[in-house]
C-alpha cells in the first residue's frame, strides 16, 4: 500500500506546476479532503475552544479553508521539486528580514520557532537556501513517519531543499552544544507534548514540549518566531518576529521554562489568530 501510495505521489509530481496543471493537481486534493473529511470532529472541536463564540456555519466555512489550504500545500510542494530554487519566485515579501541576516552574518546559533502554518514546508526550503547563499545551512528536527517509504520520500524532498535533518532522539544537550557553535535549528512546536506541563495556548490549557525554551536557555541563543503566510497560489510572505522573551536566572528553573513555552505559545497564537484559515487544526492540540 505505502509503495502504491509513492507511485502516486510521483505521478502528481511529474505533473504538478504552476499555473493551469497547478490548479488541476490542487482541484483533486481539495476535492478529495472535501470528500473524505479527515479529522472534520477534530477541526470542529478545536475551532470551539479557539473561537467559543463561533457560530456552527463559520466553523463550517473554516474547515473548507483548511481543506484548501493544505491542497495548495501539498501541490506547491509537489511543483517545488521540479525546482527548488522556485521558492525565491514564490516569496514575494518578506518582514523582518534583519532577524535572520544579521544572526547569519554574526554566526550566531538560533532556534526558529513556528508550526504548521501556511505552507511550512516552503517557508524551511526557503530559509534553508537562502542560508546557503550566506554561507550558512538550516537543520531540520526528522522525525520518521510510521511508513518507511513515505517517510523515505519526505526525506529526499527535504535534502533537495538543502536542509539538514537532524535525527529527534539527539539529546537536549547535544543539541544546546549545536546551538553554542552557532547552528540554526527550525522547530514546528504547535502539537501536544508528551510530557504533563499545562500552559494556555488559544485560551485553553494544553501539553507542552518544553524542548526548545531548555536548549535555548542552556544554549544561551535566541528563539524567534518565523511564520509564512499564502497570499495567492505560489504567492507567499514571510515574517520574522521578535525574539521570545526568555525569563532572567532569578526565577527557579521549572517556573522559568513555563514562563517561556507561554511566551512561545503567545508567539505561535499571533500569527495562527491573524490567519486562521493557515493553521492544521486537524492536530488534537487540546488532549485531555
Amino acid at each position: 500500500m505505502s509503495k502504491a501510495a509513492v507511485r502516486a505521489i510521483k505521478f502528481f509530481e511529474a505533473f504538478a506546476n504552476t499555473g493551469l496543471r497547478g490548479k488541476i493537481t490542487e482541484k483533486f486534493f481539495s476535492g478529495l479532503l472535501k470528500l473524505i473529511k479527515p479529522r472534520a470532529k477534530v477541526i470542529d472541536e478545536n475551532l470551539k475552544i479557539a473561537y467559543p463564540e463561533s457560530s456552527e456555519q463559520w466553523r463550517k466555512d473554516m474547515r473548507a479553508k483548511c481543506y484548501e489550504n493544505l491542497a495548495w500545500t501539498v501541490t506547491e510542494l509537489l511543483a517545488l521539486q521540479r525546482d527548488t530554487s522556485q521558492v525565491f519566485d514564490w516569496v514575494k515579501k518578506i518582514h523582518n528580514e534583519k532577524f535572520a541576516f544579521e544572526l547569519l552574518a554574526e554566526k550566531k546559533g538560533v532556534i526558529f520557532l513556528s508550526g504548521h502554518f501556511g505552507n511550512w514546508e516552503i517557508l524551511s526550503s526557503w530559509y534553508s537556501q537562502y542560508a546557503r547563499r550566506h554561507g550558512h545551512k538550516l537543520n531540520i528536527v526528522s522525525q520518521e513517519l510510521h511508513d518507511e517509504d513515505i517517510s523515505r520520500y519526505v526525506h529526499q524532498m527535504r535534502e533537495n531543499s538543502q536542509e539538514e535533518l537532524l535525527p529527534k532522539e539527539l539529546s537536549v544537550q547535544k543539541y544546546a552544544r549545536l546551538l553554542k557553535n552557532g547552528m540554526h535549528l527550525a522547530l514546528l512546536n504547535d502539537i501536544a507534548g508528551t510530557g504533563r506541563m499545562m500552559v494556555p495556548f488559544m485560551g485553553k490549557d494544553a501539553t507542552n514540549m518544553p524542548g526548545p525554551v531548555v536548549m535555548a536557555m542552556l544554549a544561551g541563543v535566541p528563539i524567534v518566531p518565523v511564520c509564512i503566510y499564502r497570499n495567492a497560489p505560489f504567492e507567499h510572505e514571510i515574517e520574522f518576529f521578535d525574539p521570545v522573551n526568555l525569563p532572567d536566572k532569578s526565577v527557579n528553573h521549572d517556573e522559568r521554562v513555563k514562563l517561556a513555552v507561554l511566551e512561545c505559545n503567545k508567539a505561535l497564537e499571533k500569527f495562527i489568530r491573524k490567519r486562521p484559515e493557515l493553521w492544521f487544526w486537524l492536530h488534537k492540540r487540546w488532549r485531555p
